[in-house]
């Protein structure tokens, strides 16, 4: 797909993708960025999703970051929730946003209006996948959310080789996935969250516990030995070096809930730590 989009109300169609109207320029530190909504037909169903990216092309170097959003969110309550998208302000990547359908995905036991649908989400993403990224020639990771993550997950578990890595945001599998090939993944936990209880004998609305999923991704993608641990504020990052090549990392936070962890002080926000896991550098401030 052609990248640096022009200005302007247009219909395109460019590798069997609609394109629509709509592009327009957000300002951030003065470089600017366009927003495109574009059409795909998967099955019977009209897909959307909307990709923010600097107005010059970037180099293949630079990753495409696709983002799962949590339930009952839209992509606008999503994008300035995750604070990915200043790093396509500051043009260092190109920012996918998926469209879910009923602010849902399908991700098998969860969750509401996509899952009773029986919307085919894993068949959007791995449409989408060499739509925008033809022949794979750049780095293109996941993010997911919540219910956003439980579905990335399905994605590792089905087909671990679709995206260079994921990041798994307050979320578990849907149960019988397990990561059995190794890959980059960031895993982020919060001790006092809901919904996906942090120790195995805290109550929550998921299973497995964030220690119990942990264990299994060490051991499954071969991740031996203790890890490194750092502390940003009052976060925790454990990092593991797994079989071929691959990392693991887990963000914990003491507090925040079922929440997108926000950068607050001197505790890293899940978006710094993102983009320090897919570009394998030291945690730096986010782009304002």
């Amino acid at each position: 797909m052609m990248r640096g989009l022009a200005l302007g109300a247009a219909f395109l169609v460019s590798l069997g993708v609609a394109v629509f109207a709509g592009v327009h320029i957000i300002s951030a530190v003065e470089r600017p960025t366009t927003t495109t909504t574009y059409s795909m037909q998967v099955g019977d169903i009209t897909r959307q999703y909307e990709v923010i990216a600097p107005t010059a092309p970037l180099p293949k170097s630079a990753p495409i970051i696709v983002v799962l959003a949590g339930a009952a969110a839209t992509n606008s309550v999503e994008i300035p929730r995750d604070r990915i998208a200043p790093y396509a302000a500051a043009d260092k990547a190109e920012v996918v946003y998926p469209v879910a359908i009923a602010e849902s995905w399908n991700a098998i036991g969860c969750c509401d209006g996509a899952a009773k649908q029986n919307i085919d989400d894993v068949g959007f993403i791995k449409a989408l996948v060499p739509t925008i990224d033809p022949g794979h020639a750049r780095p293109i990771y996941i993010v997911g959310y919540s219910v956003g993550g439980r579905l990335a997950y399905r994605l590792a578990c089905t087909d671990p080789t679709l995206f260079d890595g994921m990041a798994a945001v307050k979320a578990d599998p849907m149960p019988g996935c397990v990561v059995t090939k190794p890959m980059n993944l960031i895993v982020f936990s919060s001790k006092d969250d809901k919904y996906v209880p942090f120790t195995p004998d805290e109550k929550g609305k998921e299973t497995p516990s964030a220690t119990t999923q942990i264990g299994r991704l060490r051991s499954h993608m071969e991740c031996p030995g203790k890890p490194t641990v750092a502390t940003h504020g009052t976060m925790t990052l454990s990092s593991w070096n797994c079989a071929n090549g691959k990392r693991l990392q887990w963000a914990v936070y003491p507090t925040g809930g079922h929440n997108f962890p926000p950068p607050k002080g001197d505790t890293a926000g899940a978006n710094q730590l993102i983009w320090s896991w897919i570009t394998n550098t030291p945690l730096a401030p986010a782009p304002s």
